[in-house]
């Protein structure tokens, strides 16, 4: 049995923490911005598990804890960083389920660098109300081999058998950060996948990827150029009323993860003098709606 605290009970935090209970083998703590008794997850079978309760800071008689699973969005790095501070014990080793390619670069300032865990997570999770989760799909988790990946697969065993080990999480991370970016294209239009049924709009789509797909292998990425096609590939066989994440927290008037997915893409590839003005005129694009949206509230 491990001693697990998982900081953001969102709708993957609410994941990682009913699979790991109904596994039955760890004690779990939640932490997040508002106490409550706790986070209900609906699995795919239809089983239902809770686990809680939710707390708002860590309880000052806390024993020592094996891991931090770290399930916040990627601006909330200060926010999660204060968690860090009082949940780390000396062997404590913390894995960052978040989106991007920057997932040590975040936690660095808390946290060596021998025991962050980087992750790239791929499961379709909604959150139905506050304290209630929907997994609709399996949860695919991908880390490195080498250092505590295996550990990390250890703490998964018998709540999932989607965990997979890789000898080039860059790539796996790329990857992942390649398929999330032509969502810019629907968080500048305000509208769900339906707008990747015009010819025009699919070959932006291609573009913004095949920018991702040049700075990945500058960064040493070992994507193909047939990866765009993927691309495509997923965004129509997708709901046309589908809506991804980067969408919903820009109907919602939420802070977006923007900056860790295609503002990383531009960010890097201005680093390896890879052009990426797609991806560059979708930051800009979003930023100034933002911007003027904050005028008007």
């Amino acid at each position: 049995m491990a001693r697990v605290a998982i900081i953001g009970p969102g709708a993957i935090g609410g994941t990682l923490a009913g699979n790991l209970q109904r596994a039955g083998h760890h004690e779990i703590i939640l932490g997040g911005r508002r106490k409550s008794p706790g986070v209900t997850l609906t699995m795919p079978d239809g089983h239902r598990e809770s686990v809680g309760p939710v707390v708002a800071a860590a309880p000052p008689d806390m024993e020592v804890l094996d891991w931090v699973l770290v399930a916040t969005k990627t601006y909330a790095a200060e926010e999660t960083g204060r968690w860090l501070e009082a949940l780390m014990g000396t062997e404590t080793r913390v894995a960052i389920f978040q989106n991007g390619v920057e997932h040590r670069e975040r936690f660095r300032p808390w946290v060596p660098d021998e025991r962050l865990v980087p992750v790239v997570i791929d499961c379709p999770a909604e959150r139905s109300s506050p304290d209630e989760v929907v997994q609709r799909g399996s949860l695919k988790i991908a880390v490195g081999a080498e250092g505590h990946g295996p550990e990390l697969k250890r703490l998964f065993a018998g709540a999932d058998d989607h965990f997979r080990l890789t000898d080039d999480f860059r790539t796996a991370a790329w990857r992942k950060l390649t398929l999330n970016s032509v969502a810019v294209l629907t968080a500048m239009t305000l509208r769900p996948n339906e707008i990747f049924q015009d010819p025009a709009m699919q070959a932006a789509a291609r573009g913004v990827a095949a920018e991702s797909v040049a700075v990945a292998r500058a960064a040493g990425a070992a994507l193909d150029e047939g990866l765009v096609d993927d691309v495509l590939a997923a965004i129509l066989a997708e709901s046309p009323d589908g809506v991804n994440s980067l969408l919903a927290d820009r109907l919602a008037k939420r802070p977006t993860e923007l900056a860790a997915r295609n503002g990383a893409i531009v960010r890097i590839g201005a680093k390896w003098g890879v052009p990426t003005p797609l991806n560059a005129l979708g930051v800009a694009v979003v930023e100034a709606q933002i911007r003027a949206e904050e005028k008007v509230a």
